[in-house]
């Protein structure tokens, strides 16, 4: 099969596999039989398990080069109908194992939702979520993601396995609850919730670890977008969406009812409904379940898992988080009639749920921070990469000896389209900067186009981003970023004299004051809430950007951050 063919095939397939079975007749009648064969094999499959990754093609680009001048990509392992999935190793950073996502079909509706993607694990800091690592776009413009190995099994391995024992289904769905509401809770619907996004970390030990991947289709919650009956367009795994998703509505209580459905799947070996079509499961859904009961599990615990399926979603529980303990104190055999919510809700915040588990996982414990990392700077003299620093995109820095030449004093920076140097936060520095605050000094004079400098911490909705940028007539703006896409906008300040001054600008944040702004001793901006556009997560970050130039760059004498 030629590339040109498995091309055609994948396309065939990301569309028919929103289809039911007369749509995908008419939508594959007019292509060649051999096409239109291995469009309904793989169809076939996907029924049968869910799963949407795709052999691996001939005309796997990947393997064996280097990304970026850093991802060493080792092995394809999954291709879908908008993209590939590999293994690579990161070799700045000892070699460790990453898997890097790329986007190889160019639709408008792809494209939004693999920067959606971007931004949902940015969004989320939990540790039942994977965690994204950089991101970026390839030289000819194909753009990828760096997200966290997970070295384990899919939980739909070990349901092929047979059904899951009661006290290892409790432990897991408690997990998984608590990802899912930590999503939730920064706006984040995931959509596609099945076995085969959920990883196991150590599979069958007490230290079993649930980490939820693949948000590729999900919704992100913006202001901007309250409106209560939003239509989106279908999309999903179809024995595990909701009827109001099926709908093209889906709502927070869309991805608790898929909850029910692995709940129900991990217990019985299957799923609670059998149909050929989405149409066919609509129907299903609205008679409701037929067959209560599953062998050996306690009555509560399927109670409190068809709960989760009923048709209406405010029958359902109010979290997914309260939806799964329900269901682990059902299989743990201490949910009797007698357990209101009120019950439940006071075992939610006591911090129960997780003691209960007998010592499975405990949410991460934070020591102080000590002197040392309270401050991360960049050490004027050093090479920027040796001391933690990583790059993303197009961006070179050159030392810079001060006036009499007896030592290096400064850098320059200099992008011929967009990049930056970042320093990523540990859970402590981001934890404590999110809590008590923080200040970002920085000493530089712009030459052309934009420099930019900020804090983009996991722990907080927003970034924090303040710039300098050149005007035609030989001025020059200082600014805090409000807006990078369709157009750059900010909040602007005309600084006095002519471009190209050393300037000291420094940037504070408190929790309870927000972000003020000022340049040489001169405070420009008070009151800043940052903003929530492409948000990766990095930590630290400076670096260059065009801005009515050809190039960009500036020279930088200090970027020192001190948190709390």
């Amino acid at each position: 099969m030629n590339p040109t063919e498995w091309r055609r095939i994948s396309d065939l397939f990301a569309r028919a596999a929103e289809l039911d079975p007369d749509e995908r007749a008419r939508l594959l009648e007019t292509e060649e039989e051999n096409i239109r064969r291995e469009v309904e094999r793989l169809l076939a499959e996907h029924e049968a398990s869910g799963v949407l990754d795709l052999p691996a093609a001939a005309d796997d680009r990947w393997t064996g080069r280097i990304l970026n001048g850093r991802y060493r990509i080792e092995r394809f392992l999954a291709r879908g109908g908008a993209g590939a999935v590999y293994l690579a190793r990161d070799e700045p950073i000892a070699g460790r194992a990453v898997v890097i996502k790329f986007l190889e079909h160019r639709d408008a509706w792809l494209e939004s939702k693999f920067h959606q993607e971007m931004e949902a694990l940015a969004r989320i800091d939990h540790p039942g979520v994977v965690g994204i690592l950089d991101a970026g776009a390839t030289g000819d413009g194909l753009p990828f993601l760096v997200i966290e190995f997970i070295d384990g099994v899919t939980l739909r391995y070990e349901i092929q396995n047979g059904p899951v024992q009661a006290a290892r289904a409790a432990r897991l769905i408690r997990q998984i609850g608590g990802a899912v509401s930590a999503a939730h809770e920064k706006g984040v619907l995931h959509r596609d919730l099945k076995p085969e996004n959920i990883m196991l970390e150590r599979p069958g030990t007490p230290e079993e670890i649930v980490r939820l991947i693949d948000f590729g289709i999900a919704r992100l919650d913006r202001p901007e977008e309250q409106a209560p009956t939003r239509t989106t367009r279908f999309a999903g795994t179809t024995p595990y969406m909701a009827p109001e998703q099926l709908a093209g509505r889906p709502q927070a209580a869309s991805d608790i009812y898929a909850l029910g459905v692995i709940a129900y799947e991990m217990l019985s070996g299957r799923r609670p409904f059998a149909a050929a079509s989405p149409v066919e499961l609509y129907e299903q859904q609205r008679a409701g379940i037929k067959r209560g009961a599953i062998p050996g599990v306690a009555p509560a615990a399927v109670r409190a898992i068809l709960k989760q399926l009923s048709f209406r979603p405010e029958n359902r529980a109010a979290s997914a988080h309260e939806a799964a303990e329900q269901i682990a104190l059902g299989l743990e055999g201490r949910l009797s009639e007698e357990w209101s919510r009120r019950k439940i809700a006071a075992v939610l915040a006591s911090g129960a749920a997780v003691s209960a588990a007998g010592g499975f996982y405990l949410w991460p414990r934070f020591r102080p921070l000590d002197s040392s990392e309270r401050v991360i700077e960049v050490l004027m003299g050093s090479e920027i990469l040796e001391h933690g620093f990583q790059k993303s995109l197009d961006i070179d820095s050159r030392p810079l000896q001060n006036a009499d030449g007896t030592m290096i004093d400064s850098i320059r920076v200099s992008s011929g389209d967009q990049g930056e140097f970042f320093h990523p936060l540990s859970a402590a520095q981001a934890r404590e900067a999110h809590l008590r605050g923080w200040i970002l000094t920085v000493e530089a004079a712009l030459e052309q186009g934009r420099i930019y400098w900020g804090l983009d911490n996991p722990q907080d909705p927003r970034q924090y981003s303040p710039y300098l940028e050149r005007n035609a007539d030989n001025t020059e703006t200082a600014g805090c970023l409000l807006l990078v896409a369709p157009s750059h906008q900010g909040i602007d300040r005309l600084l006095p004299g002519k471009a190209g001054a050393r300037r000291r600008m420094v940037m504070k944040w408190t929790p309870s004051a927000e972000a003020e702004f000022s340049v040489d001793g001169v405070k420009l901006v008070s009151g800043y809430t940052g903003f929530s556009g492409f948000r990766y997560a990095r930590g630290l970050k400076f670096g260059a950007t065009r801005y009515r130039s050809a190039r960009a760059s500036g020279v930088f004498w200090k970027i020192r951050l001190e948190i709390g």
